[in-house]
């Protein structure tokens, strides 16, 4: 079971990442037209289910973990305190974003959600397990 939830985990990151990444590039004019998708409120729901699926791996997986002088290992601090952190805190500033994006005017919007969206991009790129950093986890 967890390795189910993992792969689906580690596989909408790709996803995540791609439709952060086409929200920071492409210009989007979705709130003057009804008509048009809202890219950014779908990225901002996809990272919803992201940090929701996350909270399930959080309460299951065996790199979280309680134990006295777990902070001494990089791996359990990591996957118990740093991961969970930058990506709660990426999911804040998205939120925050957006919503401040829907209060300005048509002209603004865009500069705010690419200025907000980019800032959670850094934080979520350096809160990843890549597989680089020693942590055990592939690419998917």
């Amino acid at each position: 079971m967890e390795s189910i939830i993992l792969h689906a985990h580690s596989g909408l990151r790709w996803i995540f990442i791609i439709m952060v990444l086409y929200s920071l590039i492409k210009n989007h004019n979705s709130y003057a037209d009804k008509k048009t998708i809202d890219i950014p409120l779908y990225t901002l729901i996809l990272f919803a289910l992201q940090i929701f699926i996350g909270i399930i791996l959080y309460f299951i997986s065996n790199n979280v973990t309680f134990e006295s002088g777990f902070m001494k290992n990089t791996q359990y601090r990591f996957f118990t305190v740093e991961h969970g952190f930058g990506m709660i805190l990426a999911f804040i500033i998205m939120f925050l974003g957006y919503s401040k994006s829907r209060k300005k005017p048509i002209s603004y919007r865009n500069k705010t959600i690419k200025l907000y969206y980019a800032i959670a991009l850094i934080i979520v790129i350096a809160s990843i397990p890549w597989p680089f950093r020693g942590f055990g986890n592939s690419w998917f």
